[in-house]
């Protein structure tokens, strides 16, 4: 585990601590990927899920969360927005420099949290989610990019079938695809409080876990390593043989001079 302890700010300001996990599960290799950056007292953590095939999907989620690593950040959804169809046209590029890679693509999950002004905003593409809690409650939660999503919220199938709906995994959206959405940026930045916490998390630790888990799991533990520590047993012992690449990162949020950032590697 890394800490990074900034300098203190002041005392309006807003501490995080964050723990990210990540399992190559029952696969041969791990497509997923990872990352958080800060600048000027933005932080941002991006979690990213590739498609392709072993080096494809590696490639294609290494380069978005590299992107994201070396972005100058804000709050501006514009800028995010630009930011991930920006990571859609370099994968694309990379598609036709190596045919062998032409069909890699990858999902993005992005949160970024001022901790001067407490504010806060996300982006997505793909069915990697972010989870919003607030007193160990959901608040809010991205939607995925998703035939049987799309399903769902046209009233078409329930919740409970749409876990056993055969196109699942089919996805109408990801940096690198020929995508029938695009991404998904919050329309402006919302207020974070002292106890909010955040999960960011690929599908293969949502199709694993409710959300009912998630909120339980959360009330219980003592620290955000706890919680990810939790969430990933729990996704390890039900998908035990068959289980997909997953990742999660957890980020927590207390009031205070310092900030403490975690990550497990």
């Amino acid at each position: 585990m890394t800490t990074i302890q900034p300098l203190p700010v002041d005392e309006d300001s807003v501490a995080l601590t964050h723990y990210t996990l990540s399992n190559q599960g029952d696969r041969n290799y791990n497509e997923d990927a990872y990352c958080h950056a800060h600048d000027r007292g933005i932080v941002s953590f991006a979690v990213a899920d590739g498609m392709g095939g072993t080096s494809g999907g590696r490639h294609a989620a290494a380069l978005a969360v590299s992107t994201i690593r070396q972005s100058e950040l804000s709050l501006d959804p514009n800028e995010m927005s630009r930011q991930f169809l920006a990571i859609s046209t370099a994968i694309k590029r990379e598609q036709i420099a190596h045919p062998e890679m032409s069909n890699m693509c990858t999902t993005i999950a992005e949160l970024r949290i001022d901790t001067y002004s407490q504010q806060a905003i996300w982006a997505h593409w793909g069915d990697t989610r972010i989870y919003w809690f607030r007193n160990n409650e959901l608040v809010t939660m991205t939607e995925d990019h998703s035939v049987v999503q799309s399903l769902v919220s046209a009233g078409l199938l329930s919740e409970e079938d749409a876990a056993n709906y055969p196109k699942r995994n089919v996805l109408l959206g990801a940096a690198g695809a020929n995508s029938e959405v695009e991404p998904s940026v919050l329309p402006s930045a919302v207020t974070v409080t002292d106890g909010d916490a955040f999960l960011i998390c690929t599908d293969g630790v949502w199709s694993m876990v409710n959300t009912s888990f998630i909120e339980r799991t959360l009330s219980q533990a003592v620290s955000v390593q706890d919680w990810i520590d939790e969430i990933m047993k729990q996704v390890a012992l039900v998908g035990s043989g068959s289980n997909d690449n997953f990742t999660a990162t957890g980020v927590w949020i207390t009031a205070g001079s310092e900030k403490t950032i975690a990550m497990r590697l």
